[in-house]
């Protein structure tokens, strides 16, 4: 019994005297897949995620990271059965739902098209075409007004593929959610993606809790580790920039084509325009007789044989042809 009272007088002296050995409960924190931000379940943190865990680990505070559905989240978090969520842009409608920390990072959102369909979509009065968005994202006040009749995706990879597909005329999204997509998935389309200029929100993303007695203490301990990382310049995000292709070419004419001519297919139904000198392109794929090695060196045919391109400037912007090797000058 005495080393029984010598052991519980030992613990507690280690507790008082060092408290990182008291344990602190875990925080349980809804959030869905968002690269860069939130990466992937049992995959390596994303950048919002690890900038969360950097502030609560001021108080050794644990997280444990429940994935689901942001919209259905954001409900649970308000109903009380969910403790935090996160990351999440405040909006005047959420906030009558549950209560928001302070900033946890700063991100800029952009609305995207497809340049191949440029010429029929009118920029000056984006009200007029289709939209899509990502199921339980906000874009900043300025971008989700054009969203009331928006075709609603449950994630950012089926919106972006109907984006390419031109089943949607615009496509709001986050500056590095959609550079990092198409740096990594998307290589021979990304130049096929333009922004739409002068339109960008700046926003920042927060972590949300019931608007509970709970919720409220929650929000007021993650506030003050917050404020004590302010002046810490590695925990704020840099944006994630497009990656350029290599495989860029400006066309030029050639001995005895003084004139560039693409096609539109490979076949006799084909259409012809002609080309300014100048123009870049982006190779969408060679062709056989550049790729695959010859058996002579007279390389006429491998000159003349056609490389499938798409126009990136120049009044067929957007188009994809078929042309000639020798107008193919690849640019560094």
């Amino acid at each position: 019994m005495k080393n029984k009272i010598i052991s519980i007088l030992l613990l507690t002296v280690l507790l008082i005297t060092f408290p990182s050995y008291s344990s602190v409960a875990p925080i349980s924190i809804a959030t869905n897949q968002w690269p860069p931000y939130i990466h992937a379940e049992n995959q390596p943190l994303g950048t919002a995620a690890d900038i969360l865990k950097q502030i609560l680990s001021q108080e050794n505070q644990t997280i444990i990271w429940h994935y689901q559905n942001y919209d259905l989240a954001l409900e649970l978090v308000a109903l009380g059965k969910q403790q935090a969520g996160f990351p999440y842009f405040k909006t005047a409608e959420r906030e009558q739902q549950v209560l928001y920390s302070q900033p946890i990072l700063s991100v800029t959102s952009q609305i995207y098209y497809n340049r191949q369909r440029e010429k029929q979509l009118d920029l000056s009065q984006l009200y007029t075409h289709k939209f899509g968005r990502v199921s339980g994202y906000s874009y900043g006040k300025m971008i989700d007004t054009y969203l009331a009749d928006a075709v609603i995706y449950s994630n950012e990879k089926d919106a972006l593929e109907s984006l390419f597909n031109n089943d949607i005329d615009f496509l709001p999204m986050t500056e590095s959610v959609m550079n990092t997509m198409l740096n990594q998935s998307y290589h021979d389309q990304a130049l096929l993606i333009k922004k739409v200029d002068k339109i960008e929100e700046h926003d920042t993303l927060h972590l949300i809790a019931p608007k509970t007695a709970e919720g409220k203490a929650l929000i007021t301990k993650v506030n003050q580790l917050i404020a004590q990382v302010k002046g810490i310049k590695s925990l704020q995000l840099k944006t994630v920039v497009r990656f350029v292709p290599k495989d860029i070419a400006r066309l030029i004419t050639a001995e005895g084509y003084p004139a560039i001519v693409g096609q539109t297919s490979l076949d006799d139904m084909t259409d012809y325009y002609t080309i300014p000198q100048g123009t870049r392109v982006l190779i969408l794929s060679w062709s056989d007789k550049i790729i695959k090695p010859s058996t002579t060196d007279r390389l006429y045919k491998s000159m003349i044989d056609l490389s499938h391109v798409v126009i990136l400037n120049g009044p067929h912007v957007g188009k994809e042809l078929y042309i000639k090797n020798m107008h193919l000058e690849i640019q560094q």
